[in-house]
């Protein structure tokens, strides 16, 4: 199994660029993905999260003392996490997911790493990833989300269900631009279950590869909630730090 998975990364390893797509230095291993080793472990160009977080929704604090940002009350998840920034090879490697349904081996670590360190807080029964619409999956031929998810899954041995949960209404290209709030009216009722009974009472970790304002992720708690789930915990790639949320603590 191994070797089949190293061939695989192989192949789609011909798919990554020659040069770093942060700083444009040339890649040494495949391994690092389209950002080289220099832009992975460079704090200031790859932001991970390893100090005091919102107790909610992950947001750094920058070492303010308090325990929640202040900006995530109003979203229905009960706790998110993220590996770190949107900047840098987090960055990177996320744009190159939307084309390519594969992660490499260093960020496949760093998903697990993340899980495993804040796993008491995203405790969960079943893995669920946010869908992309019907329309949309089909034009790109396999939804992020997922291939996230399975890394998550293989890690915990938890259970992947990909069906539950089903997108209804085709946001993803109309929200460049919007603030909160208007990323918050343009996914209300955009998301439905599909099978109430494996929700019922269920403990969920849902899955994205982009945590942006919490809207979208909101959007998807609140419906698992209404259809009888317990918990409904958060774990994406990456996340968007704002100055805003930084400073306001409590």
């Amino acid at each position: 199994m191994r070797l089949i998975s190293d061939v695989k990364d192989g192949l789609t390893a011909l798919a990554y660029p020659a040069q770093c797509r942060v700083c444009g230095a040339m890649i040494d291993r495949y391994d690092d993905g389209v950002a080289c080793n220099a832009c992975w472990a460079d704090a200031e160009i790859t932001p991970l999260f390893d100090g005091a977080l919102c107790g909610k929704c992950g947001h750094p604090l920058a070492g303010l003392a308090t325990s929640r940002c202040g900006m995530c009350d109003a979203l229905e998840f009960t706790t998110a996490r993220a590996c770190g920034a949107y900047a840098g090879a987090l960055e990177a490697s996320i744009l190159f997911l939307k084309s390519y349904p594969h992660l490499c081996r260093r960020l496949r670590r760093l998903i697990a790493q993340t899980f495993a360190a804040h796993q008491a807080v995203l405790a969960a029964e079943v893995i669920v990833p946010v869908p992309l619409h019907p329309r949309r999956q089909r034009e790109r031929g396999f939804n992020q989300a997922e291939i996230v998810a399975r890394v998550i899954a293989r890690y915990s041995r938890l259970p992947l269900a990909t069906h539950m949960l089903s997108r209804s209404k085709p946001t993803e290209r109309h929200r460049a631009g919007l603030d909160a709030r208007d990323r918050a009216r343009s996914v209300a009722d955009a998301f439905r279950v599909t099978d109430r009974r494996a929700v019922g009472n269920a403990s969920i970790l849902l899955v994205d590869d982009l945590f942006t304002t919490g809207g979208t992720l909101s959007a998807a708690a609140r419906t698992l909630i209404d259809a009888g789930a317990r918990h409904v915990r958060v774990l994406t790639v990456a996340r968007v730090v704002t100055a805003a949320a930084a400073r306001r603590g409590g």
